[in-house]
């Protein structure tokens, strides 16, 4: 955005009383009016300078409604609605029934725990190093999966803070031994588990462009699932 355009947005005036000026009110109103802005730091340079610190956020999930795609930011911020299509390196996700989305407001799901499993499944995938997802179902908070470059879905079941980083761990080390053996492997890795992990080989459709594909894409790889080996 540019300078002008934050200005007008901030609805701050040449004459307006600093004293009485809101900063939370302020950060409040530039983000959700320019929904591409992360975060406002508001500083007063008394007598009569206001100083307004903007950083940008950026687009990490995709959300399939009503036939269109909704971006997000990674903490479920509405940036764009009404897509066709999603840009590259955009994790599309499952997130259940969704209540609203208004743009620049954080998006407001019948199970409010969903977003809060999202960004917990999010940070632990980038300690593990975990890259290369692009499906993430969390429909089913206890039964959470994910899906790997479109063709390894991890299921993880249910999750909690101490179990989750160690589920992760276990699948990326699955991920790379199979990727060295064949990186064109498509299947399940079952982690609901604790500690265990068991290999199924099957197809599975992972080019979501509709909401209930969205959820059939991870669905189908639970069904007539045989263990074929352990990865424990």
């Amino acid at each position: 955005y540019s300078h002008e355009t934050v200005v007008k947005a901030s609805g701050v005036s040449e004459g307006d009383n600093l004293i009485f000026l809101s900063k939370s009110k302020l950060n409040e109103k530039l983000s959700s009016e320019l929904a591409y802005i992360g975060s406002v730091t508001v500083k007063r340079r008394l007598p009569s300078t206001l100083e307004l610190v903007v950083k940008k956020t950026d687009a990490k999930l995709g959300v399939a409604m009503n036939g269109y795609f909704t971006l997000l930011d990674e903490n479920g911020k509405v940036l764009e609605k009404d897509l066709e299509t999603v840009g590259e390196n955009i994790i599309l996700v499952n997130l259940g029934e969704v209540e609203s989305a208004e743009l620049g407001k954080v998006i407001v799901l019948k199970e409010n725990r969903a977003l809060t499993k999202l960004n917990a499944v999010l940070d632990e995938c980038k300690k593990v190093g975990i890259n290369d997802i692009s499906l993430m179902d969390l429909s089913d908070i206890y039964n959470i999966k994910l899906v790997y470059q479109g063709r390894i879905t991890l299921e993880l079941g249910e999750t909690d803070s101490e179990n989750l980083n160690s589920k992760l761990a276990l699948g990326k080390a699955a991920l790379d031994k199979q990727n060295e053996e064949n990186n064109l492997y498509r299947g399940t890795i079952n982690l609901t588990v604790d500690g265990k992990g068991y290999w199924s080989e099957e197809v599975s459709t992972t080019e979501p462009v509709t909401e209930e594909n969205t959820s059939e894409s991870t669905e189908e790889t639970s069904k007539n699932e045989e263990e074929t080996s352990s990865v424990a």
